[in-house]
């Protein structure tokens, strides 16, 4: 046998390798982003939507009634609705020459249900699955909807909030040089006031602006069902959002979801009055049964027939009738409303986009204006007011380019949740 290695090299080897192993698996913890743990530095519009899908309470509570609702399914899943019953029957018998004997019965029953009464459970609770599921997508239609709003909002007002706090800065430079020129003794103490006051005025605009945005990402974060840290922001382009084109639904009307949560609520009332109405057959009850009486043995075959006199599936039978009537009813009008609806978020979205498109026609002459009433006023050949008026119509017209980017991204949301597509 050939001479060994000592061992110790071996040993450290192994050691080093665990360590390694080690540095690697503590790297890979703290590098890998882990559950529940710190939230995106950035969330964009899409990561909205997938934390809406999480967290959003309606969508919550509808999950729980679709789970809820695959119990009457499972329920109504066996061949036999009833379990067999079985009865046992014993006791002492005296018998006439005075011994002692046992009387013993066993029976083993199966109740059957006529006239289909299984099969009409099995679609109505089939039915109620499909219609919750139907409601689910419906929920997440306009809970998509809502986030989507609220986000593009909170872009606009951050875009909003850039624009007010640059007009801040404007008028702040502003009211240096006309003190420089106060003081050379080119303009009038008036013209002081004045370009405070205006200062003052966005000023004030940028804290209105700044409490804006912290109440609408609040309120973006209720519907989200989810608070993110401090440090996340919530960023996208307002501009890309805005002229993305709205996708459409290829299935048409009859494919949104609250069209066919109805659909189907109106097929579980029409099977739930039909079993209502089929309670006035008989259900029997077949088995067999053993009897063993002091010597005596004797196998019977049994049948039970329940006689439907008094409980006759009336409350089904109405309570079905009603809600099938009534799911009809919402169905027919459904079918008229969201067409309808459909056509006015189309009218409003094309509006919105030709305005948006007559605003961004001057969005050059915006800053050429800007410009030269700057060198106008710095050359002194525009008074104070003059100047103030243009940057003032300056700033109302870029913010109403904002508004029309949030109009017609509004618009855009409002079409594709009138028309059930969802992101």
């Amino acid at each position: 046998m050939g001479a060994r290695g000592p061992p110790f090299p071996k040993r450290s080897s192994s050691v080093s390798i665990r360590s390694a192993t080690a540095a690697l698996g503590l790297a890979a913890a703290l590098l890998c982003p882990r559950p529940g743990g710190a939230a995106p530095s950035r969330i964009t519009l899409q990561d909205a939507f997938a934390l809406a899908r999480q967290h959003a309470p309606a969508l919550v509570e509808a999950r729980a009634r679709v789970k809820a609702a695959q119990g009457p399914v499972a329920s109504a899943a066996p061949l036999l609705r009833e379990n067999p019953q079985l009865d046992f029957q014993v006791g002492p018998r005296r018998l006439p020459n005075g011994d002692s004997g046992l009387d013993l019965a066993v029976g083993l029953a199966q109740p059957f249900e006529l006239g289909g009464k299984q099969g009409l459970r099995r679609e109505a609770a089939r039915a109620g699955l499909s219609m919750e599921d139907a409601r689910l997508r419906d929920a997440e239609r306009l809970v998509m909807g809502d986030v989507a709003a609220a986000y593009l909002r909170l872009l606009e007002a951050r875009e909003h909030l850039k624009l007010v706090s640059a007009a801040a800065e404007a008028t702040a430079r502003t009211v240096q040089a006309t003190e420089r020129r106060y003081a050379a003794g080119d303009v009038p103490a008036v013209d002081v006031n004045v370009a405070k006051v205006a200062h003052a005025r966005a000023r004030a605009e940028v804290q209105v602006a700044q409490g804006e945005l912290s109440a609408l990402r609040a309120e973006l974060e209720g519907r989200l069902g989810y608070r993110a840290g401090s440090l996340s922001t919530y960023e996208d382009d307002l501009r890309g959002l805005a002229r993305a084109a709205p996708r459409t639904s290829p299935e048409g009307v009859g494919a949104r979801a609250d069209v066919v949560a109805l659909e189907q609520e109106q097929a579980r009332a029409k099977a739930a009055a039909t079993l209502g109405r089929r309670q006035v057959l008989p259900d029997v009850a077949l088995g067999v049964r053993y009897q063993k009486e002091a010597d005596e043995t004797v196998f019977l075959g049994t049948l039970s027939v329940p006689l439907p006199l008094f409980a006759r599936g009336q409350e089904a039978r109405l309570v079905g009738e009603a809600d099938a009537s009534r799911a009809e009813g919402e169905l027919r009008a459904a079918r008229i409303v969201v067409p309808a609806q459909v056509q006015a978020a189309t009218d409003r979205y094309l509006a919105s986009r030709d305005a948006l498109g007559a605003l961004e026609e001057i969005l050059p002459l915006l800053d050429d204006n800007e410009a030269l009433a700057q060198r106008s006023y710095d050359a002194g050949e525009m008074d104070l007011a003059a100047f103030l008026l243009i940057r003032r119509d300056t700033l109302e017209a870029r913010a109403a380019w904002l508004d029309g980017l949030l109009r017609v991204a509004l618009a855009r949301v409002q079409l594709e949740v009138e028309t059930g597509v969802l992101p």
